[in-house]
């Protein structure tokens, strides 16, 4: 693959990523019933309604949202945020794993920790060696 074809690759995949990533703006702020309704709906235990539970189900859907725009905003200018655009992908390869875990250890159905983790590990070695290749160099 050509340092050009990567480039343009890795900003399309930026950019879907950052666009499906945004889409969390919409958890942020939906209504407490419609995330019990999608609990309910996964069989899972009852949702614990309280305030921290308010707030960590909102402020990683933000977390999630800040993560997508960023993803965005760095392909405006991709050979200037190259380094970081690579830095992201091992995190993200970093954050595949570690959500691939939690959801067996927290008791998700497999579908989700199977549907999340590994995704976003091959979302991060994509990032990652994509970024390597823009650079010139072999990742």
């Amino acid at each position: 693959m050509t340092a050009s074809m990567a480039e343009r690759t890795l900003i399309w995949l930026l950019r879907v990523f950052g666009g499906i990533a945004l889409a969390a703006v919409v958890p942020m702020i939906m209504p407490t019933d419609w995330m019990v309704a999608i609990n309910d709906g996964l069989g899972l235990e009852p949702l614990q309604r309280s305030p921290l539970t308010e707030y960590l189900t909102r402020s990683l859907s933000a977390v999630y949202a800040l993560f997508g725009a960023l993803a965005i905003y760095v392909t405006l200018d991709l050979r200037r945020y190259l380094g970081l655009v690579a830095f992201m992908g091992k995190l993200t390869v970093l954050l595949g794993v570690f959500l691939t875990v939690l959801g067996f250890w927290a008791g998700l159905p497999a579908i989700w920790s199977w549907g999340e983790g590994p995704p976003t590990v091959a979302l991060g070695v994509a990032m990652a060696w994509l970024a390597g290749r823009v650079a010139g160099r072999e990742s």
